[in-house]
């Protein structure tokens, strides 16, 4: 792309078709490409470059996730290092048992199978204080219950603001938000512990910013997805788990880059209680059981390892 396009990529009229990939909007693409002229789109190409000088590279995802990927890599003639698919590995949950770990499991305990929506943006992700606002008001509006983990917001718009990383960010959300969502939701300021929140029987959604570890990680435990990549390759694996797998939901942005509470609501009925959430929870319960096939006796990920191992057998590695 960078010896064949003159453009900047966030202005192609077209999505770019990519092999083995789905057409991925030129916006989508990471931030440092967004800027043909910067110092990081530099950076960025010659880093893509050097991946060139390995032999192989070990990726942490599974072939029913990416087969078309992954199998245009592996063409025979192919210059691209070898993709061994080994995954999908996500962290355990910690066996510590501290008091805010305590109160949402114990709160989640009380609440039916599926009927819960968990937010996280992750532990680097924030939104603008006026994004902030429309999600409080969107999810109050859809009437669905709901766990969200709240994070002070961010002058950026995407990434944490450090000057505000000691602030109570319950007091940047909209007035008597608490009180009217007290029986609707339990807001959990700064962090939750995640892998046991997704592992949940209540959980029934998750709005994400789509990064690898919580894409994984919603993978495996059968979460449906509504999308909300900020920054990275976010915006990629969004269209990947959207229009690629069709597990996940993408709320519309306003002309200002807002996802508005009306918008906000919409999504979230759709993905709850709405029609398409029911084809996309049964995708999402098929994808589940590849994760888990993954790693069986003769699943795709065992057997990618065993290849590897005999290669660097074969090549006196031990």
């Amino acid at each position: 792309m960078d010896e064949t396009m003159t453009c900047e990529y966030r202005d192609l009229l077209e999505p770019l078709e990519l092999p083995g990939c789905i057409p991925i909007e030129g916006k989508d693409l990471p931030e440092p490409l967004q800027d043909r002229s910067g110092e990081e789109y530099k950076v960025f190409i010659e880093g893509n470059k050097r991946f060139y000088l390995a032999d192989g590279v070990l990726v942490n995802s599974f072939l029913d996730m990416e087969a078309e990927t992954i199998r245009v890599l592996h063409q025979e003639g192919n210059k691209i290092p070898y993709a061994y698919a080994i995954g999908p590995f996500i962290q355990k949950g910690s066996s510590k048992k501290g008091n805010r770990k305590e109160s949402c499991l114990r709160w989640l305990d009380e609440q039916e199978d599926d009927s819960i929506l968990y937010i996280s943006f992750g532990s680097g992700g924030a939104l603008s204080q006026d994004q902030l606002n429309e999600l409080a008001w969107g999810l109050e509006l859809s009437g669905q219950k709901f766990i969200w983990v709240l994070r002070s917001p961010s002058k950026f718009g995407f990434v944490n603001d450090l000057s505000l990383a000691n602030e109570d960010p319950i007091q940047f959300i909209p007035n008597g938000f608490l009180e009217r969502t007290k029986d609707q939701g339990l807001v959990v300021p700064y962090w939750a512990p995640q892998i046991e929140i997704l592992g949940h029987s209540a959980i029934g959604g998750f709005i994400s910013h789509c990064g690898w570890n919580s894409t994984l990680e919603s993978v495996v435990n059968g979460i449906p997805m509504i999308t909300w990549p900020l920054f990275a390759e976010q915006k990629m694996n969004a269209a990947i788990l959207t229009k690629g797998l069709k597990v996940a939901l993408r709320p519309k942005l306003n002309d200002k880059g807002i996802v508005e509470r009306e918008e906000v609501a919409m999504v979230i009925k759709n993905l709850m209680v709405g029609e398409e959430g029911k084809g996309i929870r049964q995708r999402m319960k098929e994808l589940k059981d590849a994760a888990a096939n993954a790693f069986k006796e003769d699943g795709s990920s065992t057997k990618t390892l065993a290849e590897l191992v005999l290669k660097w057998k074969s090549l006196g590695v031990s």
